[in-house]
């Protein structure tokens, strides 16, 4: 029988963009002409006004489930009926050697960072089993984003006995917070 395992809680969007130095003054120019204080002011003009896509994620474009004790899980039949309800807090961490995500400047390139968060419906994934699948047979690994403003704990995979899932499918979710940040590795001149 065919299941599919629905994921509420909050989820973030995490891209990481490499800049030149030339780039990075152009963002601080426009920031200063727009007179905001805050990089997310100012987001969707860098996206219209800068010759590149900030979307492209070419150093980090990941959205994961925050690891914030918030992630909650329903498995639905195909006929729609919920067979099983847990929170994270339910299943087994699986320790992986995971390496965290960095985004970190250097000498020569500057990273424009953005972090979406949302929350609601996050992901669905869909699972075949003979017999109805119980919470055992779930589990998970986790991972940090790590950057010079700080970390995220995130929760990387879910697995369905041993295998791990992949998403086929974005549920609705609401906008909660965005950030947008530069990250250099030496101060603006």
């Amino acid at each position: 029988m065919k299941y599919t395992l629905n994921t509420y809680g909050w989820s973030s969007e995490f891209v990481g963009k490499s800049l030149t130095k030339l780039q990075t003054e152009q963002i601080e120019n426009l920031k200063k002409s727009r007179g905001v204080e805050n990089l997310w002011e100012i987001r969707f003009d860098i996206d219209d006004e800068m010759d590149f896509d900030m979307w492209d994620g070419d150093l980090l474009h990941v959205n994961k489930i925050l690891n914030n004790e918030t992630a909650s899980f329903e498995l639905v039949d195909e006929n729609r009926e919920v067979v099983l309800n847990f929170g994270i807090e339910d299943i087994k961490f699986v320790d992986e050697d995971i390496d965290s995500y960095d985004v970190f400047p250097s000498e020569n390139v500057d990273v424009l960072f953005s972090i979406d968060e949302s929350k609601g419906g996050m992901f669905s994934y869909e699972i075949e089993s003979d017999v109805v699948p119980t919470i055992e047979d779930f589990n998970y690994s986790q991972t940090t984003i790590d950057t010079p403003e700080g970390y995220w704990d995130i929760i990387d995979n879910i697995f369905f006995k041993g295998g791990k899932l992949e998403v086929y499918d974005y549920l609705d979710s609401v906008g909660k917070s965005c950030d947008v940040f530069i990250f250099v590795d030496e101060p603006i001149q």
